[in-house]
């Protein structure tokens, strides 16, 4: 087993985690909207929380970091000139810096009024715009869009 086996390996890892982060934290927005009761949103809110946290961005880093450390020490490849390369470099960071942060926000901002909530025993006006609020969600299908996009670039390498 060679160098570039263990990167292949360590990278599809990371990049399968990063994978189910994002449907984990998509299936548990899309789950929260489609139900009207307040607290099964806010159970549902902690769910993308944890997912956020747990998988989505400990694979987006490991991701880019050994795709990147991949890419940099394989022979006849370089980052920037490359073109497929190139594009999934910018999908990544368009990912990492604008739709991860964008989610992060809402879900947050969720958890925190959920907290507030909770101990102060009714549910306020900002929690519930803020559980009717679709911003995270739309971050997370763009993520899930951008994603088979990421890996059919690496791929095919066309």
């Amino acid at each position: 087993m060679g160098e570039d086996d263990v990167f292949r390996f360590l990278t599809t890892t990371a990049a399968l985690v990063y994978a189910g982060g994002v449907a984990s934290l998509a299936l548990a927005l899309t789950r929260a909207w489609q139900t009207d009761d307040a607290i099964e949103r806010d159970v549902l809110f902690r769910s993308a929380d944890r997912a956020h946290t747990r998988m989505l961005l400990p694979g987006i880093i490991a991701t880019g970091v050994l795709g990147a450390i991949w890419g940099i020490r394989a022979d006849g490849v370089d980052p920037i000139e490359t073109g497929w390369l190139l594009a999934v470099e910018v999908l990544y960071l368009i990912s990492l810096f604008v739709l991860v942060p964008g989610m992060f926000a809402g879900v947050r901002r969720v958890r925190l009024l959920s907290l507030q909530a909770r101990k102060t025993g009714n549910i306020s006006e900002e929690l519930t715009d803020a559980l009717n609020d679709r911003g995270p969600l739309v971050f997370a299908v763009l993520m899930v869009i951008l994603l088979p996009v990421q890996a059919a670039l690496v791929t095919l390498q066309p």
